[in-house]
């Protein structure tokens, strides 16, 4: 036989190959997606699995509000239903298709975020941590779905530290609300160092979740960015109105104490140049007007600085001083930082409508419920130890039992 004739194995694996592409080709034709949504969606008998697999539809772009809008009503009815809800979204969750994936983590986010249950879904969601844990998945069938994907496993890290800054702090300080503002003034100065402390490695995943140096942009993972998008407003200004308050009496404080405000007000700096980058992306993206973010001169940190190098005391600056000092902090308004969410414009292929703004919606009783958690036994880190996605695991996946 000549070695230029096609041996049967030769041929098979031809074959194999050409159907194999073919199946990707097919899995990415949107007719074809259009028909399995579907032919799923009619093996449904009940109307939230119904709702949760239109919701999570293959068709590009952020989740339908129709269907949103079922699920976030349901929630009201009980437990019982959301987790009826949230296992309809786990198997979503499995999928290999990366707009269906991202989608599913959309509506678990828009549960957390636009309901009064979302004490309850917390609770639902706690013992299924491990199901955001998707850091290999990846969706081949385009190069579109490709770079999809990587917005797929940001998220759901995303996720997991939202979870875990939710169980920590018992309160949510990514949602605006007016309970927001007494609670960064009135709670105790260790309390308030802890809590801004489990809020960086929210933050710090939050940012992960860019699509800037994409080479194409999935329309559903700009959606999911602009969900993102709105937490890392909030926390930022929870960020930086926090760490002006602790500043108010840095002077006064013990040094242990002054050590750990120090170390914020660091932290409070670099995430200032990081939340910059989120605001370019948000304006190219999103049609959002960025905030200008400035910080405070040099010579202000230095002098917090002296006051934990220095033990005499007398050569401190005055309280006057220190508060002449304290203006050149910026407070960034949150209604600045929060803008209009009904001026976001998601574009879509599939011709989705841009996101509507959520239903006003009562305070949660997190504090109630969540005290009855069992609470980690380890005080929080210093900043300077915190180091979030540096090993790639989210601080929920080492914190959770």
């Amino acid at each position: 036989m000549s070695r230029h004739e096609p041996t049967f194995s030769g041929a098979m694996h031809k074959a194999s190959k050409e159907l194999h592409n073919a199946g990707k080709k097919l899995a990415s034709d949107d007719t074809f997606r259009f028909i399995k949504d579907k032919a799923q969606a009619a093996l449904e008998f009940d109307n939230l699995g119904k709702a949760c697999v239109k919701a999570t539809s293959r068709d590009h772009g952020p989740p339908k509000e129709k269907h949103v809008q079922t699920l976030l009503e349901a929630c009201h009815h009980g437990s019982a239903t959301i987790q009826e809800i949230l296992t309809g979204l786990f198997a979503r969750l499995h999928e290999k298709d990366a707009t269906v994936v991202l989608k599913a983590l959309m509506v678990l986010h828009r549960l957390l975020r636009d309901t009064a249950s979302s004490a309850k879904v917390f609770k639902c969601l706690m013992p299924n941590m491990n199901e955001f844990r998707v850091s290999r998945f990846m969706d081949d069938s385009s190069h579109e779905s490709m770079q999809a994907s990587q917005m797929v496993r940001a998220y759901a890290l995303y996720m997991e530290e939202k979870l875990c800054v939710l169980r920590t702090t018992r309160f949510e300080y990514d949602k605006p609300s007016a309970e927001l503002n007494p609670r960064i003034n009135n709670a105790p100065t260790k309390d308030l160092i802890n809590d801004l402390t489990a809020v960086l490695p929210q933050l710090e995943a939050g940012y992960k979740c860019t699509i800037r140096d994409q080479s194409v942009i999935h329309p559903t993972s700009v959606a999911a960015f602009s969900l993102v998008f709105k937490d890392l407003r909030v926390l930022y200004q929870t960020l930086n109105k926090g760490v002006l308050r602790l500043l108010e009496n840095y002077f006064s404080t013990p040094k242990p104490e002054a050590r750990r405000i120090f170390d914020l007000y660091k932290e409070y700096l670099i995430q200032t140049r990081k939340v910059s980058n989120v605001f370019n992306d948000a304006k190219d993206l999103l049609g959002q007007e960025p905030v200008e973010l400035t910080t405070p001169p040099e010579s202000f940190q230095q002098s917090l600085e002296q006051y934990l190098l220095n033990e005499d005391e007398t050569n401190l600056p005055s309280r006057s001083q220190h508060k002449m000092d304290l203006q050149s902090v910026p407070v960034v308004p949150l209604e600045d930082l929060i803008g209009d969410f009904g001026d976001m414009n998601v574009s879509s292929s599939s011709g989705g409508t841009p996101e509507k703004a959520p239903p006003t919606a009562r305070k949660d009783e997190l504090d109630d419920f969540l005290s009855t958690l069992e609470q980690p036994a380890a005080a929080a880190p210093s900043v300077a130890a915190v180091s979030p996605g540096q090993s790639g695991v989210s601080s929920a996946a080492r914190q959770l039992p």
